[in-house]
């Protein structure tokens, strides 16, 4: 059996990179089970996604030789990945290397083998190759949590059953160590609450801010125990937004109840008329994933619209792509530019790499390699890993820039101290290949010398003993 570099490579859109990071972080700190000595079965999964959208032909050998090196082809299945081009092709290149039967879907959105286009999320080379045929996962059916867990079942050739039960003894345990204080905070809410009807309003709403965003902040995981979903359905109904908003999550997502779908989009719908720029954003996702209300993409422009104009950088980005794909409303390339734009400067994330997406691609202004460069560099020193390692690419190929081993090089090292797994073996790779290190023996002997070691006077002397006093 060969040996892989990678368990898995993950595909996917860049509208959809908000799954690829969540995956991978998933997939890399998931605990491996233990065998019944109490042996670890293996090591951490090794994944490699792919964390650059403005890599040109020349960046294709690199990516045909980490799909290689990868065991599975893990795609993250939306109507944008099935829209993408460079999806399909690391998908059919996949297939070209005899390993169809090792393709995993993980389905976040829109239907496989649709007779809506616009709701297709298989892209067509998965489609020829008989996408029904293929193991994999589809959160719509079994819930983000289950869907992951299938995943690392197929990574790791483990029964699900297996992953699902230690879950929940996990879960078990830590709801264990909260039930004390969780009884003490619900019969000291409760007497709040309900004492008696002597209260004034004002304290009665002052009680439930205190209480409610305590529970807020106390129930952020995956269950409620009913005596948690009761409370927050009673600080909702108070009026508290985060508790409304987290009652919607409950509905949505199946925490402490069952999952639905109208419930959960009438109280996110409370929390936008409120005025939450969060509940407006969640509003137009029902309206998007049709969840809980028809489809409807005049609403998703329209609350998302709301949302970018009360300030809410997320939302900006989410007009900008409305704007971008004619969704809604007529397609706007320059208005999807301009909200991108002022989602950059407000400091989001997303905005900043849209931006350099657009003068990369010239989506609503001239192409211009430069300022593409300018606004990943931007990103990246806000500590954003995936920018960092995209700015050590365009060092290394010149992209927006002059090449810079150097800084190719110092760029990966900060991205790789940071965690990105892709970086770490770049930067072997350049040490290896003395690529920008060329006097890095050299930097730290100084370094050592200047903090007082003689010994390391003996190393500069050695490699620059004409410039040694």
């Amino acid at each position: 059996m060969p040996e892989f570099a990678y368990d898995a490579f993950i595909s996917y859109s860049h509208r959809d990179m908000k799954w690829g990071r969540w995956l991978q972080s998933r997939l890399e700190s998931f605990p491996i089970p233990r065998d019944a000595d109490g042996n670890t079965l293996g090591r951490h999964l090794r994944v490699f996604r792919d964390q650059t959208d403005l890599a040109g032909a020349e960046l294709q050998a690199t990516l045909q030789k980490e799909l290689t090196a990868s065991r599975y082809l893990l795609v993250i299945c939306s109507p944008d990945s099935a829209a993408s081009r460079w999806v399909n092709e690391e998908v059919q290149y996949f297939i070209s290397l005899g390993r169809r039967s090792h393709i995993l879907p993980f389905i976040v959105s829109g239907e496989p083998h649709s007779d809506a286009p616009s709701l297709e999320c298989f892209p067509p080379a998965m489609r020829e190759a008989g996408g029904d045929e293929l193991l994999g996962a589809n959160i719509q059916e079994i819930g983000r949590e289950k869907a992951f867990l299938k995943t690392a079942s197929i990574l790791l050739n483990l029964r699900f059953n297996r992953l699902v039960d230690r879950e929940k003894n996990r879960r078990r345990r830590n709801l264990l160590t909260a039930a004390v204080l969780l009884t003490l905070v619900g019969s000291v809410t409760g007497f709040l609450l309900w004492r008696n009807a002597a209260i004034s309003r004002k304290n009665e709403e002052l009680s439930f801010d205190i209480y409610g965003a305590a529970l807020v902040s106390f129930a952020r995981k995956d269950t409620l125990e009913p005596e948690e979903f009761a409370f927050l359905q009673a600080s909702a109904e108070s009026g508290n937004v985060d508790a409304i908003l987290l009652l919607a999550d409950c509905y949505q997502k199946g925490w402490g109840t069952e999952i639905q779908p109208e419930l959960a989009y009438t109280w996110y719908r409370k929390a936008a008329d409120m005025g939450s720029t969060q509940g407006m954003m969640a509003v137009a996702n029902c309206y998007l994933n049709a969840f809980g209300v028809p489809e409807d993409p005049e609403q998703v422009f329209y609350w998302n619209r709301l949302a970018a104009e009360a300030g809410d950088t997320s939302g900006m980005v989410n007009l900008a792509s409305c704007y971008e794909d004619g969704y809604g409303v007529p397609s706007d390339v320059f208005l999807a530019f301009s909200w991108y734009g002022k989602a950059a400067e407000a400091g989001n994330d997303l905005g900043m790499y849209q931006m350099a997406r657009c003068y990369r691609s010239g989506i609503g202004t001239d192409p211009d390699p430069a300022m593409a460069f300018t606004w990943m560099e931007k990103l990246a020193e806000t500590g954003n890993v995936d920018a960092m390692y995209n700015v050590a690419l365009m060092y290394q190929y010149a992209y927006g820039t002059e090449e810079n081993p150097r800084l190719a090089y110092l760029w990966y090292r900060k991205a790789a101290e940071n965690g990105s797994a892709d970086a770490m073996r770049m930067t072997g790779w350049c040490i290896e290949n003395r690529y920008g290190v060329d006097n890095l023996p050299l930097e730290w002997y100084l370094k050592a010398a200047e903090a007082g070691s003689t010994e390391a006077l003996d190393d500069v002397q050695r490699l620059l003993p004409e410039q040694t006093p």
